[in-house]
């Protein structure tokens, strides 16, 4: 299927600005970039101005328990429809992962590390009372007991890891190893969020994941993020808006082994966004913004997944 979008404001990165441009999708890449693009198509787009930007990546989340956690009457094909209308297109459901580690014999961790296969998924380090189990237990750091189990010898993603301090996360450099940042279950669980700051001196890399509830918003999780550096660490150079949103999409994307910038050649993957010509910045306007309901167009591999907030891809 070929589709045209046309006078679409394309949000570019590395110049920091929009660029008006049409867009042709053949199947599920991106052929055509360029202005006033004349093409027989199947469908052509008039998005009148609005925002094309890279989609958003969720590098953990499992739907059975989001749905079981929710407060709405929702079901696993209801969760994932509020992906497609959160404008996810890059996603990891993890329903096999290792967490409390702290509840293994060093037997049992042994048996489970030989059958762990790359990449591994360790849910820790969300609360101090598991810190001081894992350090009872092994009179180690919780990162040396990962360490001694060879678990860091694989591609390891460390969810949540919010108590982990510095020594900690200057080991985990050492290996192959991200961070993924659960904001939800941690607004609503009332935990701090992983220092940020040290992450970034060790040049460790982060993405986002809905983690086990079923509201699905980026654009919140980002405000989350940004609002908790800014009043609790008193921190506002920390993240800008431009790199919290290039690590929801971008740096996200690229986490899980694929290329979400919006450009020839590329998947046809991004969404289209209301524009709202009041913010100078346009990470500003995207970030502080925005929110679900702005999303116009969520397009998957050329395929359009949502459209004006309807769900229109049963499949």
């Amino acid at each position: 299927m070929r589709i045209l979008i046309k006078n679409a404001n394309i949000l570019s990165f590395s110049k920091e600005k929009f660029e008006k441009k049409d867009v042709l999708i053949d199947e599920n890449e991106i052929v055509k970039i360029s202005n006033d693009i004349d093409a027989f198509c199947d469908r052509t787009i008039d998005v009148n101005g609005n925002i094309l930007m890279p989609a958003f990546a969720n590098l953990f989340f499992n739907a059975e328990r989001a749905v079981k956690n929710s407060y709405q009457n929702v079901d696993v094909d209801e969760f994932r429809k509020n992906s497609a209308l959160a404008g996810v297109c890059y996603e990891k459901e993890i329903t096999s992962y290792l967490e409390n580690v702290a509840s293994f014999s060093e037997k049992q961790l042994d048996e489970i590390c030989l059958n762990l296969k790359s990449p591994v998924y360790v849910k820790i380090g969300q609360n101090l009372e598991e810190m001081g189990e894992i350090n009872a237990l092994s009179k180690k750091m919780p990162s040396e007991y990962l360490e001694d189990f060879g678990i860091l010898d694989k591609k390891t993603f460390i969810v949540g890891g919010n108590c982990f301090e510095k020594d900690e996360i200057e080991l985990f450099s050492s290996y192959d190893v991200s961070f993924i940042l659960l904001p939800n279950d941690d607004a609503r669980s009332g935990r701090r969020f992983v220092n940020i700051n040290t992450l970034k001196k060790y040049e460790i890399p982060f993405g986002l994941g809905s983690g086990e509830f079923a509201e699905i918003n980026f654009f919140e999780m980002m405000r989350q993020i940004l609002s908790y550096n800014s009043f609790v660490m008193e921190n506002t150079s920390l993240l800008t808006a431009k790199e919290i949103l290039e690590i929801a999409t971008l740096k996200g994307a690229e986490l899980l082994g694929e290329n979400g910038e919006v450009k020839e050649k590329n998947k046809a993957n991004f969404l289209i966004v209301k524009r709202d010509e009041r913010y100078i910045n346009p990470f500003d306007e995207i970030v502080f913004g925005k929110n679900n309901s702005d999303i116009l167009f969520t397009i998957k591999n050329g395929k359009i997944l949502q459209e004006n907030g309807v769900f229109v891809m049963e499949n």
